[in-house]
Parts: C-alpha cells; sequence; structure tokens
C-alpha cells in the first residue's frame, strides 16, 4: 500500500469512528434505565394487562417463550414476566423506542408508551419488602373520560 493511500485509509476510518462514536443519529437512553434493569432482575414475578396486539408488536425478538399469559376480556390478556424476561422486555422496549434512528424498531411509538408505563411501577420497586407484599403490575388501558350530557347550555 502507498503511503498516500494508508493516509487516506486512517483518515477515512477516523470519519467513520467519529460518526460512530457521535452517534449519527442516535437516541438518548432514559435516565435511570440501568437502574431499573437492575431493579428488575431482583423481581419474582410482574405483571402487564394490556392488549396482544402490543404485546405482539413489543415483544423482544428473542421471543419469551416462558411468559405466563392470562386472557382476561376480549383482546385483553395479562402477561406475567419473571425479572429476568422483565429485564430483556425493557432492554427491547428501550432499544425500539430510544435507541439510535437507524436501530429503532417500526413499533417505535408503541415501545416508547410500554416503556413510559412499566417504569413508573418498577421504579417503585423496594428489594425484600417483604411477604406481605403485591406483585407488581401495571395496566395500559387509557380511555375518553365519559361525554357530558347532551343537554344544551
Amino acid at each position: 500500500m502507498k503511503r498516500g493511500n494508508a493516509a487516506e485509509v486512517a483518515a477515512l476510518a477516523a470519519a467513520v469512528g467519529t460518526v460512530l462514536v457521535g452517534g449519527c443519529g442516535s437516541g438518548k437512553t432514559p435516565q435511570g434505565h440501568e437502574q431499573r434493569l437492575l431493579k428488575s432482575a431482583g423481581v419474582t414475578r410482574f405483571r402487564i394487562t394490556y392488549t396482544k396486539d402490543i404485546w405482539e408488536a413489543t415483544k423482544p425478538y428473542d421471543d419469551l417463550t416462558e411468559v405466563t399469559v392470562t386472557r382476561r376480556k376480549g383482546k385483553v390478556y395479562t402477561y406475567e414476566l419473571t425479572g429476568s424476561e422483565l429485564v430483556e422486555y425493557l432492554r427491547e422496549l428501550e432499544r425500539d423506542a430510544y435507541g439510535p434512528e437507524w436501530g429503532r424498531g417500526i413499533n417505535e411509538q408503541e415501545a416508547k408508551r410500554m416503556y413510559d408505563v412499566i417504569s413508573p411501577m418498577v421504579d417503585a420497586i423496594r428489594p425484600n419488602p417483604g411477604p406481605d407484599t403485591r406483585v407488581p403490575a401495571v395496566t395500559l388501558d387509557d380511555a375518553v373520560p365519559s361525554a357530558p350530557s347532551g343537554k344544551p347550555a
């Protein structure tokens, strides 16, 4: 390799490295993400109640086959995850919702919604809370408030 070519290759490699490290289009991991993963790893069970289509859109690529699923009404299901399954799920949600633009999933909005719903419950987890504590659980079931009565003002 000629000296000029080696310098060009080195300059190109440095430029590519800068783009990769600089995060061309990089996302921003939500504050407290690593702490959430640590807390999640310590739970024996975590329940999420929502529709099957949201689960299908956001579940980890390494399909969590051990997740316990209970059907509620219609298309609503409760998914019960172990701590390590919750860790994997949060990692997947974070990548799809907040990762670099080029790495986000096609279900970015669903992933953001789920991450933002699960995060406060995970944040509230306390180590070794005692035998009478409840399993951490979240329900995603947004609705529009009832319409006012039809009486004119």
